[in-house]
């Protein structure tokens, strides 16, 4: 685990504390102002990227592919699960980040496939980091504004080189 995660979680529940009620004064600060009010154009930009739906098909992917996998767990009525995708997801930086991984997502809901997660506590948003094997390496829990998230990307990278994994 990265050593920053509690630093992390720290400012994660600092942001949930001061954010305001509504996701769009946080997509301001998040420079993602240009989709201020289109939920519907927002979350498309988040649906662009390649998501898997199949943990066994996310897997055999990764192997071939010679990637590690991100699993984004979420739920369709979650406020912060819409948030991060309307936000940090849908930054340009973050998406170009997300393509050295494959991407899969799961509902909460489907537990069979959530209970294969065995981190998994049940809190959504959550982002586990496995490598093809399907060995976690690392994971994290929560809303993020762009930036934090970017930085959390640029963290698991440099490990990453530095671990070869």
């Amino acid at each position: 685990m990265l050593k920053s995660q509690g630093i992390i979680t720290i400012i994660v529940w600092v942001g949930l504390l001061f954010s305001s009620a509504s996701g769009v004064e946080r997509s301001k600060s998040e420079k993602n102002v240009t989709f201020k009010g289109q939920h519907g154009e927002t979350l498309g930009i988040f649906e662009k990227l390649n998501w898997e739906t199949d943990m066994d098909h996310a897997f055999e992917r990764a192997k071939t592919e010679h990637k590690n996998v991100m699993i984004m767990v979420e739920d369709t009525r979650c406020k912060w699960c819409k948030n991060i995708k309307k936000g940090a997801l849908s930054d340009p930086n973050v998406q170009d980040k997300l393509q050295s991984y494959i991407l899969l997502r799961v509902q909460r809901s489907d537990k069979k496939t959530a209970d294969r997660i065995e981190e998994f506590t049940g809190a959504i948003p959550s982002f586990y980091f496995m490598q093809p094997d399907q060995e976690l390496f690392e994971s994290v829990v929560g809303y993020f504004a762009t930036e934090d998230f970017l930085s959390f990307l640029k963290e698991i990278e440099e490990e990453s080189e530095v671990f070869d994994l």
